[in-house]
């Protein structure tokens, strides 16, 4: 058995005249006859009753074309659901995260996503850089939102999505806050609170050079495992920190903020394994790449 020769078989069963059935299905009346007569011979049943004024089904024909119906049915879902996974439309999504991302990408990303492609389920998880390059790497997540640089990416890709300028954060009881015209080279000598380098490597070389090259000597250094415990401990007078803009949507007390010049921006990137074929994450990455990027990118 065929699908040609069921669909034949169904054509006959509706219009009960090989000649209409025929037209419907644009084929010739000859035609048309010969499929459902190996149809027959395949079954080894005769499902209609031939006569000049009027075709009927057999008793076998009418049971067999309500399960005739259901397998075609059957089939063009599996056809339609085949197409869907082939275009990422349908499936299953894992997407890791940083806070950051989740305030200015992730929510208008996900939202346009879901609108385009609402059979996909996505999983979306928060995860620290450093935990995201390991998931990635593993298969564990298919896409994530984290700082870069990477120091060693591996099979890792990534598109910048996102860039927010460096800010200084000081305790509003420093001596420095009241001070005007601060520059970086005033921090020389102060305590400062940073982001823990196991949690993102390149981010925290990034933060080095600049004091490097501002010629900046902490006289102490604390480290913050997340971005809401470092500016939570300047929060607490516990030391000034340079970080991205977005810690100020936290809206601490007690913390001053001022501007950082010649300082290249902090940087968020979609990440994603080399030669990745997950439809849907494909799907995915094209959108976040058609809002955030601007390139016209080809996976």
């Amino acid at each position: 058995m065929e699908l040609h020769q069921l669909r034949c078989f169904l054509a006959v069963a509706e219009h009960l005249n090989f000649g209409r059935a025929a037209e419907a299905l644009h084929m010739s009346q000859p035609a048309l006859s010969t499929q459902v007569l190996k149809l027959e011979a395949g079954l080894g049943v005769k499902l209609f009753e031939r006569s000049h004024p009027k075709t009927t089904l057999t008793y076998a024909g009418a049971i067999y074309r309500q399960e005739a119906q259901e397998l075609l049915a059957m089939t063009n879902r599996a056809v339609e659901q085949a197409r869907l996974a082939a275009e990422g439309k349908i499936g299953r999504l894992r997407v890791g995260f940083i806070s950051t991302a989740a305030a200015y990408v992730i929510p208008q990303l996900v939202a346009a996503f879901r609108k385009e492609c609402p059979g996909v389920e996505l999983e979306l998880s928060h995860h620290l850089t450093a935990e995201q390059v390991t998931l990635l790497t593993n298969d564990m997540l298919d896409i994530g939102f984290l700082r870069v640089p990477i120091l060693s990416p591996g099979p890792l890709r990534t598109i910048l999505v996102h860039k927010e300028p460096f800010k200084l954060f000081l305790p509003a009881a420093h001596p420095l806050a009241s001070r005007g015209n601060l520059a970086l080279e005033h921090l020389d000598g102060v305590a400062f609170v940073t982001y823990a380098g196991r949690n993102a490597p390149g981010f925290a070389a990034v933060l080095s050079k600049i004091m490097q090259d501002a010629g900046i000597q902490p006289s102490q250094t604390h480290e913050a495992s997340d971005m809401y415990t470092l500016i939570s401990l300047v929060s607490a007078g516990v030391g000034v920190a340079i970080a991205p803009a977005s810690l100020v949507n936290y809206r601490l007390p007690d913390v001053v903020v001022r501007d950082i010049q010649g300082v290249r921006p902090s940087e968020i990137a979609l990440a994603y394994r080399a030669g990745i074929e997950h439809p849907v994450a494909l799907a995915f990455m094209r959108m976040a790449v058609s809002m955030y990027s601007g390139e016209r990118i080809e996976f």
